[in-house]
């Protein structure tokens, strides 16, 4: 009967083996499964591309989430870094961007020499290949130092435990960049599409123009610093103190996206600031807790030594724009706008172009220079009185209207 029980307890013994062993074959086939089912529905839920010039969204999601899935899969096989071996890896990622950037830049630029540019066109791919080769570990290490940070934070979501909900997620891809729209008498963010990033400068212009054609249309093609697709879209070419500040502020997206006031967004111009100003703040106070020097970005220089606060220009033009605008002065307000971007340009501050649309696209971002909008300083005063990071973006998600910031303000007072 012993024998017998443990003949019994050895089977069942190698049959748990057995299951263990094809656990990780399942696991993965799970995981493409549902990757692959969630690129498809999130995928139809975007619009599709219609143009060639369009950026292709789903095409995005469907190429990256599943791969995204399937490298986490696959990391339990992997050799565990230690902290010192993870930050030789993100600094070696963030020192070939610097490289590459160099190098391209005498690639392309006419005074070099044809031996030195090809010598440094070549070095150019070889970084670019060594960066592609590492991208997904130092991908994956930063979203593990942001999800550390989210704890710490207290921004988890109760299921069962304390857990980060969505999953901090990015790419390393360089973002499409958005055509604006704004009406030319008021400035006034009409629509906006997604546009391939890579478009060459002739075909940005004759974007611009073809919206302008109708006479009434102010439009710019701007390039975007980042965007919250699912998994975050990531310039790989930023240091690393900007692109900390970068996936904290695009996390904070995904995770208002499940709050009231993220699935608001586009319901009106004052939610969508409400968001993104939000996420600045936010973001930049999460990825502080990363790395104490992120959002701090140095100011470019002034060839011409004067101090020059570009701040304080641009929204003092922007005051001074919508004044013209309202007394129907639209003529006068754009070419005061163009001798200001001459004049802006003179002290270091390059803007290929400045209209109603440009200030109709940075005013959505509260703490932007193009923007005058009061939800900035009222945000920023809300933060003064939450005492922590947490207590400020569980009051602030729950927002339906910028009525409701005012309210809290004045029952705090």
């Amino acid at each position: 009967m012993a024998r017998q029980r443990g003949h019994e307890a050895g089977t069942r013994h190698g049959m748990a083996r057995t299951l263990l062993r094809f656990l990780p074959h399942t696991i993965l086939v799970w995981l493409f499964a549902s990757a692959a089912a969630t690129s498809v529905l999130t995928a139809r839920a975007l619009p599709l591309p219609r143009g060639a010039d369009d950026y292709n969204s789903p095409g995005f999601i469907v190429r990256y989430s599943w791969t995204k899935f399937a490298f986490l899969a696959v990391e339990p096989l992997r050799d565990d870094l230690s902290r010192s071996e993870e930050d030789t890896l993100v600094e070696r990622f963030f020192e070939l961007n610097r490289r590459i950037a160099a190098d391209e830049r005498i690639a392309v630029d006419p005074a070099s020499e044809r031996p030195e540019a090809d010598a440094a066109a070549d070095r150019a791919r070889a970084e670019r290949g060594e960066r592609a080769r590492i991208e997904n570990r130092v991908e994956r290490i930063l979203e593990g130092r942001l999800t550390d940070a989210i704890k710490r934070a207290g921004l988890t979501r109760d299921i069962g435990r304390g857990v980060v909900w969505p999953a901090v997620a990015i790419e390393f891809e360089e973002p499409p960049s958005v055509l604006v729209r704004s009406p030319r008498d008021e400035i006034r963010k009409e629509s906006e599409s997604l546009l391939k990033g890579d478009l060459p400068i002739e075909r940005v212009q004759r974007i611009e123009r073809d919206a302008e054609r109708d006479g009434r249309t102010s439009a710019l093609v701007i390039r975007i610093g980042a965007i919250a697709m699912y998994p975050a879209i990531i310039p790989p070419s930023g240091d690393y103190h900007a692109t900390v500040d970068t996936i904290a502020h695009e996390w904070l997206h995904h995770y208002l996206f499940f709050t009231p006031l993220g699935r608001r967004y586009y319901q009106d111009a004052p939610l969508t600031t409400l968001n993104e100003t939000l996420a600045d703040l936010g973001g930049r106070e999460l990825a502080c807790l990363i790395d104490p020097c992120a959002g701090a970005a140095d100011a470019p220089r002034d060839p011409a030594g004067d101090a020059f606060d570009f701040v304080a220009e641009m929204r003092g033009l922007r005051r001074q724009v919508e004044t013209l605008l309202a007394d129907g002065k639209i003529d006068d307000a754009e070419r005061l706008m163009e001798d200001t971007r001459r004049e802006i340009v003179a002290h270091g501050y390059y803007i290929r172009r400045l209209n109603q649309a440009y200030f109709a696209f940075h005013g959505s971002y509260a703490t932007s220079a193009g923007s005058i909008d009061p939800i900035g300083p009222k945000l920023q005063a809300l933060r003064d009185r939450s005492g922590s990071i947490e207590h400020f973006i569980e009051t602030a998600r729950e927002f339906r209207s910028e009525a409701d910031l005012d309210a809290t303000l004045d029952a705090a007072r």
